[in-house]
């Protein structure tokens, strides 16, 4: 498909410009679990800058702005306003962790798909766009995917229940693009349109 991202995330040409987010994002999911803290919505819809929406058992949903490429102390601060959540630990971008947890399951989630947005623009027949992804931080996340040139919009949904735990999920980020690309929407469940756009329901296997 092309070389090069969309929309480069400044200070790493290979990756598109919510990458650090979602990589951030993640750690701060993984450190916040124990206290029930589930970031429920990321809309990147914008193309510029993503609305994030967190909540905690017992409290409202809250939703930030937050600067995508501020960092992830920053992005810590700006979430521990509005409830708990611990320090990253310090091995967390070295070490091998296995989720345990549907939240810990999709901080994984979220760190594959910051870790491998090269996904979303190389290898492709077709230009793609992400999103959103949404989860109910219990059993599923869905993913929404843009088909540009078809003008719509392939929610993958991907199981919560144990992703991550065994190595074999390495490279789901492929596999979520693949999914929405090869979908034939004439055999989909209809969803709510996303940014005007049809949108329809593709589930990923258990």
């Amino acid at each position: 498909m092309s070389p090069q991202p969309r929309r480069p995330a400044p200070g790493l040409p290979a990756a598109e410009w919510w990458a650090p987010l979602l990589v951030d994002l993640a750690a701060l999911q993984r450190a916040g679990t124990r206290h029930g803290l589930c970031a429920r919505a990321v809309d990147l819809s914008s193309g510029e800058c993503a609305a994030v929406t967190v909540h905690w058992p017992g409290r409202p949903a809250v939703t930030f702005l937050p600067d995508p490429v501020a960092g992830r102390e920053a992005l810590r601060l700006l979430i521990s306003g509005a409830g708990p959540v611990d320090a990253v630990p310090a091995e967390h971008d070295t070490e091998f962790w296995a989720p345990d947890t549907p939240l810990l399951s999709h901080a994984w989630l979220l760190d594959e798909l910051g870790r491998r947005s090269d996904a979303w623009y190389a290898y492709l027949p077709e230009p793609v766009e992400l999103l959103r992804v949404d989860t109910d931080g219990h059993t599923v996340a869905d993913v929404a995917v843009a088909r540009i040139s078809r003008e719509d919009v392939v929610k993958v949904r991907v199981p919560l229940p144990g992703l991550g735990s065994d190595g074999t999920d390495a490279g789901l980020s492929y596999t979520v693009v693949e999914n929405a690309l090869r979908a034939d929407t004439a055999t989909l469940p209809r969803a709510e349109p996303v940014c005007g756009r049809p949108a329809f329901v593709s589930a990923l296997p258990a």
